[in-house]
């Protein structure tokens, strides 16, 4: 899910493509240009079956009811799968992924077929340092053959680094070429990260640098050896310790609305290939912002279905952004 902002007469041209509301951060002065003088604000969001775990196509803008700061909002635009994708795919270079990295690359080659012409791919690899493999391109067979050079590139260290990786990455979105796309990264992950406290980012700001970047994150989990015994073998009984802190990709996923799968490693193919096909289910909602657009503070999102909706279609898991940080004067 991600936020944009647009200029009134780029609004009537383009709906519904729309630019990401910013945080009060330096930007590029080009960036600036697609988003003045208007509050319109768009989200991103997807309707699960909670009992089937089956995604919900075919619903409608009266289908939603959509609170921002508590204040109900009136949906102005909506569409399913009209906006480009840029994808960024985060590959984690760790002792359980590593050696599945020919998996992923067939996985990768299945998957961009899934893609529209207009999207965009970038590849950035990362254990304890992370590494552009390639910068954003629409050329499918040049992610594919760089996928496939990982290996023999040049080792990036050992360990593991999510949250450092995750903040490079939504830093690297900025890069996109298409101003106006739904920013998504997809780490591919065992999810075992462990860091010392004190070291490296903390949650809170690779979260507000996500938000910032008006990504969404997914998590495909590849379940290996480490993984499993990470289970069997933490230090007590809650999985704390008190030296290192447990790092995972999932309470970004949950903020952002994105979708977390779990794979072993002979299925990475089909499930990547899933992934991005649920990329294309997710619904654009749009409403202009009751509240002053220009107070650079964050604002709270909560979208759940209509009653009426509600009685026709049974419970569903709406999956969106818990919120966003608006740009200020």
């Amino acid at each position: 899910m991600f936020i944009r902002y647009l200029p009134a007469a780029l609004t009537i041209l383009l709906l519904p493509i729309c630019a990401v509301a910013q945080s009060p951060v330096a930007r590029d002065p080009q960036q600036d240009i697609i988003r003045l003088n208007t509050n319109l604000v768009v989200i991103d969001a997807q309707a699960v079956n909670r009992k089937t775990g089956e995604i919900v196509s075919g619903l409608k803008a009266d289908d939603f009811e959509l609170y921002e700061d508590g204040v109900r909002q009136d949906i102005t635009h909506f569409s399913q799968d009209k906006l480009a994708l840029s994808v960024m795919l985060l590959i984690d270079l760790s002792g359980s992924v590593s050696p599945v990295l020919s998996e992923i690359r067939e996985g990768a080659l299945t998957a961009l077929n899934r893609l529209k012409d207009v999207d965009e791919v970038a590849v950035m690899a990362f254990s304890t340092k992370s590494q552009i493999v390639q910068d954003f391109t629409r050329d499918r067979l040049k992610i594919i053959d760089r996928i496939g050079k990982i290996e023999r590139s040049p080792v990036v260290g050992q360990g593991t680094l999510i949250f450092q990786a995750l903040r490079e990455a939504s830093h690297y979105m900025a890069r996109a070429t298409n101003p106006a796309s739904r920013r998504v990264i997809i780490t591919i992950t065992d999810n075992v990260s462990w860091d010392y406290y004190g070291y490296g980012p903390s949650e809170q700001e690779v979260s507000d640098d996500i938000i910032e970047s008006g990504s969404m994150v997914c998590g495909l989990i590849v379940e290996g050896s480490l993984s499993r015994a990470e289970k069997i073998f933490r230090r007590d009984k809650d999985g704390k310790d008190i030296f290192r802190r447990r790092m995972s990709v999932d309470p970004f996923a949950n903020q952002t609305g994105g979708e977390l799968l779990k794979t072993p490693s002979f299925e990475i193919s089909e499930r990547l290939a899933q992934l991005i096909d649920h990329l294309r289910t997710r619904y654009s909602l749009g409403f202009t912002s009751k509240r002053d657009s220009t107070d650079g503070r964050y604002h709270r999102l909560k979208l759940t279905l209509s009653s009426a909706a509600q009685k026709r279609l049974g419970d569903l898991l709406i999956r969106t952004k818990e919120g966003y940080y608006a740009r200020q004067k």
